[in-house]
């Protein structure tokens, strides 16, 4: 996984950003920030999905901005995840990607000849 390759790199933009603009920058602001992008997110699918007014955009355009409104959502996720010190990687890998290795194995096992 290069997740947490990306997640630095955000990381030190959002840092970057910053400092242009002069706040702190921590876990409380970077958690805030999440719920104003997720807010923005559902704005956009809203209007992606037909349930909120086209404000006289394009279906590209209102597509373009889903794709760079959820963007914004993971960046400041991966960007709270390294300020915090989460190993986004192994954290994924223990709650989403374990998954496929049990499911995996269960179905080795349903394929195993039974033993009498």
């Amino acid at each position: 996984m290069e997740i947490r390759a990306t997640a630095r790199q955000i990381d030190a933009i959002s840092r970057r950003y910053a400092e242009i603009y002069g706040f702190e920058r921590d876990a409380d602001w970077l958690v805030l920030k999440l719920q104003e992008e997720v807010g923005e997110l559902v704005q956009a699918y809203l209007a992606k999905t037909g349930r909120q007014r086209d404000k006289g955009h394009s279906a590209e355009e209102i597509e373009r901005r889903f794709s760079l409104e959820l963007a914004d959502a993971l960046g400041m996720l991966l960007a709270l995840a390294e300020a915090t010190g989460v190993d986004i990687e192994q954290a994924i890998d223990d709650k989403w990607l374990v998954w496929d290795r049990r499911t995996s194995q269960r179905a080795g096992e349903l394929d195993a000849p039974a033993h009498d």
